[in-house]
């Protein structure tokens, strides 16, 4: 540091109470100038060591860090695009789709529920049928039915089709079920409540026969369901036909124990009949009466015609008293012992009205019947298929250079994440 440098650095010092001249003035001077000379030239020094960061080559392994770069791309990065690219346009084999679209629809007109009528989208009921089918097309027990009606698995387990898309067919029946979700798909199309069905296989055969395979089974498990209702609804009417055939035959059974018990086929009529009596046997003892008054008048009461009137007079009575307490028990000569006609008449409602009953049940339960036999002519639901699968013409799967493209941008991008955490440690290192 030179006389002219301090001399500068004297003449900025800011400090207004400064005397030049003396020597320790001229010490702190100096000491200041030396402090701030040394901490300017650290910051240069950082400046230039910051500047020669940015590559590689002003650092020690620039040239090991450079090979690892380049190692690190063909591994991750090119390695798997190569290999992709080979298996897919040299080894990889065609595959052919077969597609179909149908519906499940009911036999009756559904009843539009709250969420149809704002939306515009099918009844529940519809979209619940509707997506029985789809589980059914994933389900283990489709598959069962298709390896025993066409030899599924077989069919994608062709020696033909190359290592890495066939099937082994010495695997477990999960396994497959897995597989076949990979080759299979079933979705529904909203709003309408179209299913479409997309089958995938090796030859545009099999793609074909798979797909109508798939439609056979969907429609015998729609009609199984029917089958299944059916019978349920019959099996249930005929149970309930059979309870109301005995609870007709137990009133029935009832009421002609009563009749036998009580010797009295209809209480109405009987009370009509005794009712009838009665009013002769008044009507006789108003007629004894008055011959009775009349005689008097000339013969005494012990002459004989006068005791022979006054006795039937009394027999009269009595009979009439009798035919009373057959009706009701509150007559002075009934016993209360024995039934009485209006005891019966009760009893004889009870059952009579039971026995009404038991044959409106019993009718109710036939005509259920006789609806449950009528509704199993006709199906609840239907499968409808409107877009059969056609033969296709085309490979659709694999994507080559879709999938080939997939592959490198992936590599290339868990490249670049690990390049940058790289970076990030070394320009962070001692």
């Amino acid at each position: 540091m030179d006389e002219e440098h301090l001399q500068l650095e004297l003449e900025d010092d800011p400090r207004p109470d400064r005397e030049p001249g003396t020597a320790l003035d001229r010490l702190r001077a100096v000491s200041v100038a030396l402090g701030d000379a040394a901490r300017r030239t650290r910051v240069s020094y950082r400046r230039r060591d910051a500047g020669a960061a940015g590559g590689f080559k002003a650092r020690r392994g620039a040239r090991l860090m450079r090979a690892l770069l380049i190692g690190s791309f063909l591994v991750v990065v090119a390695a798997p695009t190569l290999a992709a690219a080979a298996y897919y346009f040299g080894f990889a084999v065609d595959q052919y789709v077969a597609e179909a679209d149908f519906t499940v629809a009911t036999g009756e007109m559904p009843v539009p529920d709250a969420v149809a009528s704002l939306t515009g989208m099918p009844a529940l009921a519809v979209v619940q049928d509707t997506q029985i089918i789809v589980n059914y097309v994933n389900s283990r027990a489709a598959v069962e039915k298709l390896e025993g009606a066409i030899g599924v698995r077989a069919l994608y387990s062709r020696p033909e089709a190359d290592a890495m898309a066939r099937f082994d067919a010495r695997k477990s029946i999960e396994r497959f079920l897995k597989y076949w979700h990979s080759m299979v798909s079933a979705s529904i199309r909203m709003p309408a409540g179209i299913v479409e069905l997309k089958v995938r296989a090796f030859t545009p055969q099999d793609a074909q026969r798979i797909a109508q395979a798939v439609l056979d089974t969907c429609e015998q498990m729609v009609n199984d369901l029917n089958a299944r209702a059916d019978r349920d609804a019959i099996n249930n009417a005929e149970e309930e036909l059979n309870r109301s055939s005995q609870r007709v035959a137990s009133a029935l059974a009832a009421l002609e124990t009563a009749r036998n018990n009580t010797g009295i086929l209809e209480t109405t009529r009987s009370a009509d009949a005794l009712q009838s009596l009665i009013k002769d046997a008044k009507s006789r003892l108003l007629s004894l009466q008055g011959g009775y008054d009349a005689s008097l008048k000339y013969v005494g009461p012990n002459a004989p015609q006068m005791k022979e009137l006054s006795a039937r007079i009394d027999i009269t009575q009595k009979q009439i008293a009798e035919i009373e307490s057959k009706l009701t028990s509150s007559s002075a000569t009934g016993s209360g012992d024995e039934p009485t006609l209006a005891n019966a008449m009760t009893k004889f409602g009870e059952l009579d009205l039971e026995r009404m009953v038991a044959e409106k049940q019993y009718a109710a339960a036939a005509a259920t019947l006789e609806a449950a036999r009528i509704n199993s002519e006709d199906k609840q639901l239907y499968f409808k298929t409107f877009v059969f699968p056609d033969l296709p013409q085309e490979s659709t799967y694999p994507k080559r250079f879709l999938n080939t493209f997939l592959v490198a941008i992936s590599t290339l991008v868990g490249w670049g994440i690990l390049c940058g955490i790289a970076v990030a440690i070394r320009n962070n290192m001692a």
